[in-house]
């Protein structure tokens, strides 16, 4: 099955779709309360939010048992790409079990899983997203730094027990991926907004790449969508979810991904000291200062941070400008970002 959304005709159709989707994970539960010693009657269910763009073949449920225990239940039923999602989650177990010895840092740990299909139950993770925290503290619920500091303290905890050993980067095949892009654009084979300045920043990875080149550094098992949806934060916890990669060992792309997987949203507002890549100064110093590392002054992060926007970028060619506000905000931001990348490579 494509995992984009099928050509339904109608809304209601669509609705109807992503309603069987929920009552098909559902079937699961008698079987799971029976393996698991709970009781299946008197649970009640609650849709969580999934991206738009897998409603129709994904769910995540909040499952609270008539005695109040609380789990959260996840299927995935698109089957073409089952083989990566199987290993997806064997990346989560691993996480979790290797996080469990860290204070303060977490994965909610796999309770059932189907042997043949993508269906899990899980512990629930208590908290809010990071996402939400972060813009609370805007209206001075909580501490940004502090945020921003112990996102980076738990991200650093998931890189550190996801530890693969001493690499080195060779930028050749992220290269010729960017090199192919570009004569597709100069061709009118393929159409980005502002081809101009896409051009411009596919030159700018070359440059960036050619600085990398070579660099030793540590490899990590990337989380793979790590944004900030998919971290929660409670008053004592900070946890991981919904794992994306089982290869990647990059764990530069995780740390681009958080601050560019939603731009413009967490770039510098008015009156706030931008930095680099357009995000604030002083958030970028709250996270390095929890991560552990200059980040910034890093040439390998960097690459993978105008490679995320390169990705982001390439994207947005299958969105028309004017579908909607959000598009053209994001639009905005990616090349407020390119601004702030050439001002840096100056």
């Amino acid at each position: 099955m494509n995992s984009e959304m099928p050509p339904i005709v109608t809304a209601r159709e669509y609705q109807a779709a992503i309603d069987a989707v929920q009552a098909r994970a559902r079937a699961f539960w008698p079987r799971i309360a029976s393996d698991l010693g709970l009781a299946a009657e008197g649970t009640r269910f609650r849709q969580l939010l999934v991206n738009s763009r897998y409603q129709h073949v994904r769910s995540v449920q909040e499952v609270k048992t008539a005695t109040g225990q609380r789990y959260v239940l996840r299927a995935a039923f698109d089957e073409t790409n089952a083989a990566g999602q199987f290993k997806s989650l064997d990346r989560h177990q691993q996480a979790s079990a290797r996080l469990s010895a860290v204070p303060g840092v977490s994965s909610p740990s796999i309770l059932w899983r189907d042997r043949d299909s993508v269906v899990v139950l899980m512990e629930f993770a208590e908290g809010d997203t990071a996402y939400r925290a972060l813009s609370l503290s805007e209206y001075g619920f909580g501490d940004r730094a502090e945020v921003l500091r112990r996102i980076g303290h738990a991200v650093a905890a998931l890189h550190r027990v996801s530890d693969v050993g001493e690499q080195r980067f060779w930028p050749k095949s992220f290269l010729k991926q960017v090199s192919t892009r570009a004569e597709a654009v100069r061709a009118g084979q393929f159409h980005v907004l502002k081809p101009k300045r896409f051009l411009g920043l596919c030159a700018l990875l070359h440059r960036a790449g050619r600085s990398a080149r070579g660099q030793v550094f540590r490899g990590a098992v990337e989380h793979g969508d790590l944004h900030l949806r998919n971290i929660m934060m409670s008053d004592t916890d900070v946890s991981f979810i919904d794992y994306s990669n089982h290869k990647g060992i990059f764990p530069h792309r995780d740390i681009a991904n958080i601050w560019l997987s939603n731009c413009p949203d967490h770039l510098a507002p008015n009156g706030r000291q931008p930095g680099f890549g357009g995000v604030a100064s002083a958030d970028w110093v709250a996270f390095e200062d929890g991560y552990g590392m200059r980040l910034t002054a890093d040439p390998l992060f960097r690459f993978f941070f105008i490679w995320r926007l390169f990705k982001l970028w390439s994207a947005l060619a299958s969105r028309p400008s004017d579908q909607h506000r959000r598009t053209t905000d994001v639009v905005a931001g990616a090349q407020n970002v390119l601004d702030a990348l050439l001002e840096a490579d100056a």
